[in-house]
């Protein structure tokens, strides 16, 4: 600034050539999504403490499940109305809003009402959360074959599962595998006799099929699914002993949910199949 009595004063400004580029806001992180087939039931994992929810998700892996990630009860609410999950685990004790108010958020919301809510939580308070709408209360820490069997329950098909196998020691063996996972059993001998247990009862939940049998076999058995239009959704799955051709792999993977090979198949395979197979989705269309 220069000044002269009588004549006024001259202020200098200098100015950048070129402005700083504006701080850069860093997106909010995206929900944490598993990786798992398309298909596969989604269950929202809702806890505050990372070391939690992650023990959480290595229970259920293997289960075949959709695994999304919440670390706060507000973002449990908004993936719940954006992804509408089949189930949600919930912890009680996190900072507000904690367990109680997401969960009376849930069972308020019409439209998120049905959605199925298992509590968990360092105490015994299995009281308030049933009669505030939960369907269990697990404490810490969880156990993993409680919380597998509980989901397995309540994100299925109805319907039993129906096997189709000539042998009978093989029906045998599949029928307490299914039985042990809580889901009821009806059985034929023939691909034959299975189109007609189909004509006569509601659908069941899945078919085993076997490959190799008298009458009918489980090609043709297949073959007869697809021509009517109501029995295409219901989901198969191939146990044989047959040596298959690439060819024979191709055409079945097409028509059934999974093919698995009696010699190497174990009960736990037979069961993780089942498992996937019949779960169910209620994922509502995104809204724009």
């Amino acid at each position: 600034m220069t000044s002269r009595p009588g004549e006024g004063s001259t202020f200098t400004i200098v100015l950048p050539a070129r402005s700083e580029a504006p701080a850069q806001i860093a997106p909010a992180e995206a929900p944490r999504v598993e990786p798992q087939v398309s298909d596969s039931a989604t269950v929202l994992i809702v806890d505050d403490d990372p070391a939690a929810r992650e023990l959480l998700a290595a229970n259920l892996k293997g289960a075949g499940y959709r695994l999304v990630h919440a670390a706060s009860g507000d973002e449990a609410l908004s993936l719940a109305r954006k992804i509408h999950p089949d189930a949600i685990t919930l912890d009680v004790m996190m900072p507000k809003p904690d367990g109680w108010d997401v969960l009376s958020t849930l069972k308020g919301d019409p439209e998120l009402c049905e959605i199925p809510v298992i509590m968990v939580t360092v105490a015994p308070e299995r009281g308030i959360g049933l009669s505030l709408g939960a369907v269990e209360v697990l404490t810490k820490p969880v156990d993993r074959g409680r919380l597998t069997a509980l989901l397995n329950r309540l994100v299925r098909r109805d319907g039993p599962v129906l096997i189709v196998e000539d042998d009978a020691d093989t029906r045998a063996m599949m029928g307490n595998t299914v039985e042990k996972m809580g889901l009821a059993v009806e059985d034929t001998a023939n691909g034959r006799l299975a189109l007609s247990w189909l004509a006569d009862h509601p659908h069941p939940a899945v078919i085993l099929l076997d490959l190799m049998m008298p009458e009918m076999d489980g090609f043709e058995f297949l073959d007869a699914l697809a021509a009517r239009e109501e029995w295409r959704e219901i989901p198969v799955i191939v146990i044989t002993a047959r040596q298959l051709t690439a060819g024979e792999r191709e055409r079945l993977l097409r028509q059934a949910r999974k093919v698995l090979e009696k010699a190497t198949a174990t009960r736990v395979d037979i069961a993780a199949a089942i498992g996937e197979a019949i779960r169910r989705r209620h994922v509502a269309p995104a809204q724009n």
